[in-house]
C-alpha cells in the first residue's frame, strides 16, 4: 500500500443544529426562514427522491412560500 493512503486526516466541523423525530420535518420551513433562506437546497438521490416523503417535504416548504 501506498504512504498516500495511510496519512489521510481531515477536520470536520459541524455547527448546525439537527432536529430529529417524529414530526420534526414539518419544522422544515418555518426553520428555512429562521435562518433567512428563500430557496433551500434539498440534496438527494433517485432512490429516496422517487419517495413520497421527499415530496411532501418538496411540497411543504413550496407552501410556505420557499421555492424549494
Amino acid at each position: 500500500m501506498s504512504s498516500e493512503y495511510i496519512n489521510l486526516s481531515g477536520v470536520w466541523n459541524y455547527p448546525n443544529t439537527i432536529k430529529a423525530g417524529a414530526g420534526s420535518i414539518d419544522l422544515l420551513p418555518e426553520h428555512c426562514k429562521s435562518l433567512g433562506m428563500k430557496a433551500p437546497l434539498l440534496i438527494t438521490d433517485p432512490g429516496l427522491a422517487a419517495l413520497p416523503m421527499v415530496k411532501d417535504c418538496v411540497e411543504s416548504c413550496r407552501s410556505a412560500g420557499l421555492d424549494c
